[in-house]
């Protein structure tokens, strides 16, 4: 699709004794939609204080990466993404960490080609779960849960695109929500590393400049729409064979009533792969990975210290 994608590496030294890649201790991490991979610099920090290198990749359309010259952002493309990664650095066999549509991304990037990853841990992985997979909610289009998915479109319709610095950006999302929730160093490596470009548009105009955010509004919508198009995907889990960890945030609003599509669905997904199982973080939400990156990195820390044992 004539996309380069930018990868991060985080204390890369993972050698055997003959000098080669472990990938057994290297982690591919893969973001949310509208994020890229420095978002998860603190969480990475964790893993690294462990002996893993990590390395964090911008989506085509995010960050640093290029985006796509046909156009194409359908899911089965981040996953793409995904495994050209792992490719070109030679890390098959290596652990993933996931988040939103990043841990679909992977997910489906394993279902494809099983023994890509060792062990796969997704935070609130996001997929089209078919009714009878999930009897407890109603899951028809047009129904209150599925409704409320929407939230998600109508907030990227809304986001600023435009400031004046990268300091007034970190500055607004520092103070309005859901960006006001996460840790201040995921935010701050957000905005400073990969989040923002400059603004040629308005240079051209004659204007004074700024930035712009290098993932734009009508890709993130574009990626979230292309979400209704894999449906097909919840079909495929059960070809993933390597040790899943599907986490959760909390899976009721504030009101404590209204269910979280993205957290109830977990059990579902953690069913449908081969090795899977839940870990939840009651007290996060579908922002987790970027809120408590420590506690969520140690988690991850331990399951894939786990899964490892369990391989040797």
């Amino acid at each position: 699709d004539g996309v380069m994608i930018r990868v991060r590496a985080y204390d890369a030294r993972a050698e055997s004794s003959r000098g080669a890649r472990d990938a057994s201790r290297c982690v591919v991490l893969a973001h949310a939609n509208g994020f890229h991979g420095s978002v998860f610099a603190p969480l990475i920090a964790g893993l690294c204080a462990h002996g893993y290198a990590c390395y964090a990749l911008d989506f085509r359309g995010h960050g640093r990466s290029t985006s796509p010259v046909n156009g194409r952002l359908e899911w089965s493309a981040l996953g793409e993404d995904c495994a050209a990664v792992v490719t070109a650095l030679g890390l098959h066999g290596c652990h993933a960490f996931g988040h939103s549509c990043g841990g679909h991304a992977l997910l489906m990037a394993e279902a494809r080609r099983p023994g890509m990853f060792r062990s796969i841990y997704a935070f609130e992985p996001i997929f089209i779960v078919p009714q009878n997979a999930l009897e407890a909610y109603d899951v028809s289009p047009g129904s209150p849960l599925m409704a409320s998915t929407e939230y998600l479109v109508k907030s990227a319709t809304r986001r600023r695109e435009r400031f004046a610095s990268v300091a007034e950006a970190l500055s607004t999302y520092k103070s309005k929500p859901p960006m006001n929730a996460l840790d201040s160093r995921a935010l701050e490596a957000y905005v400073n590393d990969g989040g923002f470009v400059r603004d040629d548009e308005n240079d051209n105009k004659g204007a004074q400049g700024g930035v712009k955010l290098a993932c734009s509004v009508d890709t993130e919508v574009s990626i979230y729409r292309a979400g209704e198009g894999a449906a097909d995907a919840f079909a495929s889990l059960p070809r993933v064979a390597c040790p899943v960890v599907i986490a959760k945030g909390t899976s009721f609003a504030p009101d404590d009533t209204s269910p979280i599509y993205s957290a109830v669905i977990a059990p579902a997904l953690a069913a449908a792969v081969q090795r899977g199982k839940v870990i939840e973080f009651a007290n996060l939400s579908h922002f987790g990975p970027m809120e408590r990156p420590d506690d969520v990195a140690e988690s991850v820390v331990d399951f894939i210290s786990t899964a490892r044992a369990a391989h040797s």
